[in-house]
């Protein structure tokens, strides 16, 4: 007598991280929280794991990471920087997996299983990836930036009323939660500007350095993110600063 025996590993592995992750309390998204999941990474010597992200309850993106901390810090970044989210109503449960589950468990097997719950509604809508390469500037957006587009006026600190073009727009670089490219030579980033009475917002900010350049240069704000270039155009999704 004989037979052919076939299990699938992968499904029944993923059926056990959704129950293990519902029967988790959600922790609120914050930098504390995911530093509690570090220095729990870091004392059980593992970094990759499956996670979900929250909003107001509701599930609405899973993961898989190499580094879960790492990741879930990316999209906590992005999200705080977005109109008609508040970080309060957002959350995650994650689970650190050891190496030996790690390869069982699959991210599509995983998105697909809550999809066919009609949840997980964020992946695969343009949530997931980490920059806005320079072919977005003339393509459709996305779902989830035309649902949750960059607040252009995020609040930008610690910027002096005295400095130059190329010091303002490196420290916005920095402190804006979404991408902000620009190309601005040396000689137009040495000049000078006065900020005193300023709003310290990413739009009034940019403006200010939009004028110093010069009316060659152009800002536009996309649903995903803002570029500063030496150009005069229209972009059929963006909308231009005005410079003051």
């Amino acid at each position: 007598m004989f037979d052919l025996f076939d299990f699938d590993l992968p499904g029944a592995v993923t059926e056990q991280l959704e129950k293990r992750l519902q029967a988790m309390a959600a922790s609120p998204l914050t930098e504390e929280a995911l530093q509690d999941l570090g220095r729990f990474q870091a004392q059980h010597k593992l970094r990759q794991g499956v996670y979900q992200i929250l909003l107001d309850t509701e599930i609405v993106y899973v993961g898989k990471a190499t580094d879960v901390r790492e990741r879930l810090e990316q999209h906590y970044w992005k999200l705080r920087g977005r109109q008609k989210i508040k970080m309060e109503s957002v959350t995650f449960r994650c689970l650190v997996l050891h190496t030996n589950w790690s390869t069982s468990a699959h991210e599509d097997l995983l998105v697909a299983h809550y999809n066919a719950k009609g949840q997980s509604k964020w992946n695969g809508s343009g949530f997931g990836p980490k920059e806005v390469g320079k072919g977005r500037d003339e393509t459709e957006p996305n779902w989830f930036d035309r649902q949750y587009p960059i607040n252009a006026d995020y609040s930008c600190e610690s910027i002096p009323d005295s400095t130059t073009v190329g010091d303002l727009l490196q420290s916005l670089k920095r402190q804006l939660p979404f991408t902000f490219r620009y190309d601005v030579p040396n000689a137009d980033g040495a000049k000078s500007l006065n900020l005193k009475g300023v709003p310290r917002t990413a739009r009034a900010l940019i403006a200010k350095a939009v004028t110093a350049l010069g009316p060659e240069w152009q800002a536009t704000i996309f649903f995903s993110h803002i570029i500063l270039y030496k150009e005069r155009r229209t972009y059929q999704h963006g909308q231009p600063i005005v410079s003051t």
